[in-house]
């Protein structure tokens, strides 16, 4: 009987792993492409990912034995990077935009823009916000068509532009939300966006 309880705390202890080991549904680290971040490569690979340090780099915490280590990337080199609690953010011109729906019609949050202290950690700009009435420093939004295209605030006027040709049907159903409606309602039950939404429902995919 003792051989069996014994050999039960071995094989627990093999399927638990090493005490730091962690367990993560996106690799934290840097990602140099929208490809390697859909394929979930990222280079380096780490435990947490940050940026920006007060040399305007991003840093990856890479773990080396018992300790980590922090190695240093040229923002300008990559397409974004992953936090240990598995937040993405995308760099692009200059600024920092976390990432909350990843699709063809992408959808971003950010609360600073470039030249308002840059990355995350930097000072919110004032700015006005898609259905705000005035200036405001909480987060905005923002969309690309799909992870490697041009960021815009997330706006009718802006998703005009962008769709009126190639999806009329999505564009004409921006006209019909009521005032109580918002672009960025989050529905809890589907996981979506309205704006997603509403996309989807057009065909967009």
């Amino acid at each position: 009987m003792q051989s069996i309880r014994w050999s039960l705390v071995v094989w627990g202890a093999l399927l638990a792993g090493p005490a730091g080991a962690q367990v993560f549904s996106i690799q934290p680290g840097a990602y140099r492409t929208a490809a390697a971040f859909h394929r979930r490569v990222a280079q380096p690979a780490g435990v947490d990912a940050f940026y920006p340090d007060k040399h305007g780099m991003v840093v990856v915490v890479v773990p080396r034995g018992p300790q980590t280590v922090k190695l240093r990337v040229d923002p300008d080199s990559l397409w974004g990077y992953v936090s240990s609690k598995g937040r993405t953010r995308r760099l692009y011109q200059g600024g920092e935009y976390q990432l909350e729906a990843a699709d063809t019609l992408a959808i971003y949050t950010s609360s600073t823009l470039p030249g308002g202290g840059g990355g995350g950690n930097g000072p919110a700009a004032l700015t006005p916000g898609a259905n705000a009435l005035g200036p405001y420093s909480a987060p905005r939004y923002f969309f690309s068509r799909g992870l490697t295209g041009l960021i815009f605030p997330l706006t009718p006027r802006y998703l005009r532009e962008a769709y009126a040709a190639s999806n009329p049907v999505f564009v004409s159903s921006l006209s019909k939300l009521r005032a109580d409606q918002s672009l960025t309602d989050f529905d809890r039950k589907t996981g979506l966006f309205r704006i997603t939404t509403l996309y989807r429902a057009a065909g967009g995919r």
